[in-house]
């Protein structure tokens, strides 16, 4: 194995298991806490939404390149070890594996254009409403539903990544 295809296996792997942490961890621990937050010190949903803005906007900032670098990265090895007659411990060549990895790595992007814009664009709309001291609370009423749809997405989105993860991992020590 040539030290590009370890290179790429080390940066596919890594950067799509980092990447499911880093998505889920919004699910699972940052936008739960703000909801905990702001039902027991009556956190107004003006503060609930700019803390969430916050979030997202560091997300968009990082992880989109994150998984476009893992998703090529692991495309990569798909293409490049198509050639190689072994099989995995699930029956499968590392090229399938890698393509799947690849695919489901990027597929968080469509899945999050599909299903995750309309409750991202309310929450933003909330946030920017919120900056300028003119968000009022009969107007934000359903603000903890959307972030409750909000979690429950970006948690599903988070699985695209591990599933890029695992299926990396059993190429790798196919």
């Amino acid at each position: 194995m040539s030290t590009i295809h370890t290179v790429a296996k080390l940066i596919g792997l890594a950067s799509a298991a980092w990447l499911s942490g880093n998505i889920s961890a919004l699910s699972l621990i940052s936008v739960p806490a703000v909801a905990t937050v702001k039902a027991e010190s009556k956190l107004s949903n003006g503060l609930a939404v700019r803390i969430w803005e916050q979030n997202y906007e560091l997300g968009k900032s990082q992880n989109p390149l994150i998984a476009l670098t893992s998703a090529t990265s692991l495309g990569f090895l798909a293409w490049s070890l198509r050639g190689l007659r072994t099989v995995s411990v699930v029956g499968l060549r590392p090229t399938p594996l890698f393509a799947i990895a690849a695919l489901s790595t990027f597929g968080l992007m469509p899945f999050t254009v599909a299903f995750m814009m309309a409750t991202n664009n309310k929450l933003l709309k909330y946030a920017e409403k919120a900056k300028k001291d003119d968000l009022s609370v009969t107007e934000t009423g359903d603000v903890d539903g959307l972030l409750k749809r909000w979690t429950f997405l970006n948690g599903i989105r988070g699985l695209f990544p591990l599933a890029g993860a695992v299926a990396a991992g059993i190429a790798i020590v196919a």
